[in-house]
């Protein structure tokens, strides 16, 4: 989002388009209400009492990971990777943005602000203490383009012209090109913050240079401004999930908080960890196994959707003596799915978190086949599962994931 970095406006204030990318007299708006939109978690904070809020996912399964072996298992955290503090244009203090982060059920976060890795300095006592796992973080980029994010970057890392990088060499400012290399040789993992500037050359080098890992699909913050497409009942970058799933990017959903979270769903990145570590997350960030989950969807490289339904779902046939049938369909998780049964003249199957519902059928069907109306594996296409009903316990696995060259 648009801010000053010492004295230089990052975005020079305009979108690609030319317009103003946020009306100063919102901006200053911003400023003079600092004190109301920090109200929320202060009053939490005062009152001497916050709650957790807390809704499990089932441990995820793949046996086809160590054939014969023990099946892997993995954690699903929630994890939000892009939000600011006083630091940048953030209005909390870092160490308000963990408790709120806490509140809100996050279990990995990264603050990151414009230009600045002081926050995390600040910030770790209460992560630490809260059992909150915090990334080093930073927001920074190609001047009045790119917004792009690093990750987990080591201690020594010294940001270089923060948001002014230069798209070509001599200017007077970092090249691109060097600074993406530098910053991937800390050890960073870089992902592309809204990209509402499109794909244009310097995101494209990285990708191909296996120095730009991730994109952001979904930016809470950002709304129906910078560039976001109309789709699917929200804004969201869906060309951006399609550029992850061709060219085998991570793919991220962030909240981008500026003030004080509101009492509403939040875009979450959900990972599937080896364990609950910051070693564990950033695995699972490299292999590519996470997934965007706003507005009641699920957005992933259809190897992760399939590995995830694999243990959120159990589809089983159900008869009874006096010679009806069902399926009988459960939910093991939080998140709300829509299954629309193939063969069923119905209409989809809402399957509430935590769920079972029984839906009746003519004939017993030797195998299912269930298109989830609500999970994506591409910006148009959802994912569909097969699921054999005369031997359950052998049901189809989920596939490996394709291999990675980064």
């Amino acid at each position: 989002m648009p801010m000053k970095v010492a004295g230089v406006n990052a975005d020079e204030g305009r979108r690609p388009n030319g317009r103003l990318s946020m009306s100063r007299a919102r901006s200053a708006a911003s400023v003079l209400f600092l004190g109301l939109m920090t109200l929320p978690a202060l009053a939490a904070r005062e009152s001497g009492r916050v709650v957790r809020q807390e809704a499990p996912f089932p441990a995820i399964y793949d046996s086809a990971v160590v054939p014969g072996g023990a099946p892997a298992r993995y954690e699903v955290l929630r994890g939000d990777f892009h939000m600011p503090t006083i630091h940048s244009d953030g209005s909390l203090l870092p160490a308000d943005r963990v408790m709120e982060a806490w509140q809100f059920g996050y279990d990995v976060i990264a603050i990151t602000d414009h230009g600045s890795i002081r926050a995390y300095e600040e910030a770790l006592p209460t992560a630490k203490a809260l059992g909150i796992l915090l990334f080093r973080g930073v927001e920074t980029g190609l001047s009045g383009q790119e917004h792009l994010v690093a990750l987990d970057f080591s201690a020594g890392y010294e940001l270089r012209n923060p948001h002014q990088w230069a798209e070509t060499p001599g200017q007077g400012r970092v090249f691109y090109q060097d600074e993406l290399q530098r910053t991937a040789a800390a050890g960073a993992f870089v992902l592309y913050a809204h990209p509402h500037v499109g794909l244009r050359e310097p995101v494209l080098w990285g990708i191909h240079q296996g120095l730009v890992l991730g994109i952001e699909v979904k930016n809470d913050v950002v709304g129906s401004e910078w560039n976001t497409v109309e789709s699917l009942g929200t804004y969201w970058y869906p060309f951006g999930f399609d550029c992850a799933v061709e060219h085998n990017l991570t793919i991220f959903a962030n909240s981008d908080v500026h003030g004080a979270r509101a009492e509403v769903p939040q875009a979450t990145t959900l990972i599937l960890a080896g364990d609950r570590s910051l070693e564990g997350v950033m695995e699972a960030f490299r292999a590519g196994r996470t997934l965007a989950y706003f507005n009641n969807m699920l957005c992933s490289h259809e190897w992760v959707l399939k590995l995830l339904m694999s243990s959120l779902v159990d589809v089983q046939l159900t008869e009874v003596d006096d010679g009806r049938a069902f399926l009988r369909l459960q939910n093991h998780g939080p998140v709300e799915l829509t299954a629309q049964i193939a063969g069923m003249p119905l209409v989809p199957v809402t399957l509430g978190p935590y769920q079972k519902v029984l839906v009746a059928v003519r004939r017993i069907p030797d195998a299912v086949t269930i298109t989830w109306k609500n999970l994506y594996v591409r910006s148009t296409k959802n994912l569909t599962t097969t699921h054999n009903l005369l031997a359950t316990s052998e049901q189809n696995q989920p596939p490996s994931p394709p291999s990675n060259d980064r």
